[in-house]
């Protein structure tokens, strides 16, 4: 697991984490907007990159670096509780099923887990965060086109 703010991203870094929101929100999803949208580059938001290799059997990965998962963390006061948002959290389809966004998500909890933390869950992956202590607030609504729900795990 890599932990790092956007300046200290190396450019392949950059390149993977871009490849697998834009292959996963834009193609797959069909997100409706705009995927790169400045926050990443902010001093204080956080990226969780889970690089491919760490979850590949031996001799699984070769040829161009990957990433499995990912996630981002960002400082926003306009949060309920002034905190941070969990955002863009995204597994690559080969690696799905195997507990890696729970396992981001872990990583943010150990780190954060003292601060109120605010997510936009889609709805369908509402399960996933209620299992790591966020509860729903609110109705759903839309957003890129996908159904969501805002929740919210206290401090």
């Amino acid at each position: 697991m890599i932990v790092k703010h956007w300046d200290e991203l190396t450019p392949v870094e950059v390149y993977v984490l871009a490849r697998l929101r834009t292959e996963v929100f834009l193609r797959e999803q069909g997100c409706t907007e705009e995927e790169l949208d400045w926050r990443d580059l902010e001093a204080t938001t956080e990226h969780y990159l889970l690089p491919a290799e760490e979850d590949a059997a031996p001799g699984e990965t070769a040829g161009h670096p990957a990433l499995a998962a990912y996630l981002r963390v960002l400082t926003d006061p306009d949060a309920e509780g002034d905190g941070l948002v969990i955002g863009r959290v995204v597994t690559d389809p080969a690696h799905r099923g195997k507990g890696l966004a729970s396992r981001l998500l872990a990583a943010v909890i150990e780190r954060h887990g003292d601060e109120p933390l605010l997510l936009h869950a889609q709805v369908y992956a509402a399960g996933l965060y209620a299992k790591a202590g966020f509860a729903p607030v609110g109705e759903e609504f839309d957003e890129a086109g996908i159904p969501h729900i805002t929740m919210v795990r206290p401090a």
